[in-house]
């Protein structure tokens, strides 16, 4: 018995109508064949496409995620700078303030300066004097001005560039405050200078004790204008009107209030020094023993008690309980 042949697929090419015909046998089994190698090798490319395309995809997942991890982290160092900026601006703030507060308080020294310069002019001394605190009250308003303006900015500034800028701000602030720390330790050595060179001026008998300046007598011997003998005058007769007011050469103490048959009513007034003031034949006594009076304030009324010619006022200084001539302390007054 005869084996069947397997069947076969011919194909015929034909090239055009003069040129020879080829034919070609295929078996069954290869055209069967064929078309399952394509689909598989096709889907073995799609397959191997899937592959690369999810391996790409599992490799961008891992950039992104650590992109995203860099970023919060960036972002989150970023807002705990701009908070401890935050914080540290407060702060330059508050010092700026009491930078404001401690120029005036050195505005009221250098005020207070002022006046004693204009009083007692070049007797103070001048090497504690510093730059007009106007200035560095400007200067202050400025750096505070500039940290409400770095305030207002964070969220617009680079943090490096605030941070720079809180530093220099800082730094600025810490100059300035050592610099008005260093002028009120300073102004306020010159304060006391000029407070003791005050007490040392207002203590010295300079001032004129009556409103008129007319002598009738001078200091040293003379002829009495009672007895005709020449006798010594311890101090000099300044004429007046009666009840005339009568002050103070100088800061004092009232030492002594009396009355004598040939003085009259008189007060003694005890300055620093070892100096003392005297003010005889007065009408009238206005302060008390023991009363503490300034250069200028008055203490009694011009008269004519005791052995007196006419209302006028008997003025002596005594150095160490000694009469000393009463003119070279009242030419103080006019030299200046």
């Amino acid at each position: 018995m005869k084996r069947a042949r397997n069947p076969k697929w011919s194909f015929v090419v034909m090239r055009g109508a003069d040129k020879s015909v080829k034919q070609f046998h295929v078996s069954k089994r290869s055209v069967l064949a064929a078309p399952t190698a394509v689909v598989l090798a096709v889907s073995g490319c799609f397959a191997a496409l899937q592959l690369k395309s999810a391996y790409e995809l599992r490799h961008m997942e891992d950039q992104l995620s650590e992109q995203a991890a860099y970023f919060t982290q960036t972002v989150s160092g970023k807002d705990e700078a701009i908070v401890t900026l935050q914080q540290e601006i407060i702060q330059l703030s508050r010092q700026a303030q009491e930078l404001e507060t401690k120029v005036g308080e050195l505005q009221e020294l250098e005020l207070k300066l002022k006046r004693f310069i204009d009083k007692y002019g070049s007797a103070v001394p001048q090497s504690g004097r510093s730059e007009p605190s106007g200035k560095k009250e400007a200067a202050v308003r400025k750096l505070s001005a500039s940290s409400s303006s770095l305030y207002r900015s964070i969220a617009v500034q680079d943090t490096e560039q605030l941070a720079l800028h809180a530093q220099r701000t800082g730094l600025d602030l810490q100059a300035l405050g050592s610099m008005v720390d260093a002028m009120e330790r300073s102004m306020g050595l010159t304060l006391l200078q000029a407070e003791s060179t005050r007490a040392a001026v207002d203590g010295y008998p300079s001032e004129w004790p009556t409103r008129s300046k007319r002598l009738t007598s001078g200091f040293g011997y003379r002829s009495d204008p009672f007895t005709g003998r020449i006798a010594f005058h311890a101090g000099i007769d300044i004429t007046g009107k009666l009840g005339d007011p009568v002050f103070s050469a100088a800061d004092g103490t009232v030492e002594e209030i009396g009355f004598d048959a040939s003085y009259g009513r008189y007060i003694v007034i005890e300055h620093i020094g070892g100096l003392q003031s005297a003010y005889m034949h007065l009408k009238q006594v206005t302060v008390s023993e023991g009363d503490l009076v300034a250069k200028g304030d008055k203490i009694a009324l011009l008269g004519t008690s005791g052995r007196s010619t006419g209302p006028h006022l008997h003025f002596q200084i005594m150095q160490k309980n000694e009469p000393v001539n009463p003119l070279p302390f009242l030419a103080i007054v006019k030299e200046d």
